[in-house]
């Protein structure tokens, strides 16, 4: 699962709308909006602030191979 997928779950599982996450995390909308369509990447800064907002540890982006 890609980063904008694990983020657009999260937040769907708390009914935030992406304006609310917006202004939550200070992140511009259209830019948050375009990034969880999987059309830009998100900057480090930006996925730190969505991780405090949806209470999401970095660990979770990290994908394990066997």
């Amino acid at each position: 699962m890609h980063a904008n997928e694990i983020i657009a779950h999260k937040r769907d599982e708390r009914g935030m709308t992406i304006a609310e996450l917006s202004r939550r995390t200070g992140i511009d909308y259209e830019a948050l909006r375009v990034s969880l369509a999987g059309n830009r990447k998100l900057t480090g800064d930006e996925l730190v602030s969505l991780c405090r907002v949806l209470n999401l540890d970095l660990a979770d982006f990290i994908t394990q191979t066997v």
